[in-house]
């Protein structure tokens, strides 16, 4: 990633705040806060997983809890 890029994640997800914690056995749940725009939560939810090398095939959004 270059630099420009990541001046423009930084900025754009500057208000974004987690909180994480686990779960039943070894489940670890990651709570995103903060977006602007609905459409800002996809974009985000893109970067984290190519940042950890992670499939996401959430065509429909991001994952959910039900």
């Amino acid at each position: 990633m270059d630099i420009k890029n990541k001046k423009f994640i930084k900025d754009k997800f500057r208000n974004v705040t987690a909180l994480s914690f686990t779960a039943y056995g070894n489940e670890l749940i990651i709570n995103f806060s903060g977006f602007e725009e609905e459409e800002d939560s996809k974009e985000f939810l893109d970067f984290v997983f190519n940042r950890i090398g992670m499939r996401n095939t959430f065509s429909e959004g991001p994952p959910t809890i039900h």
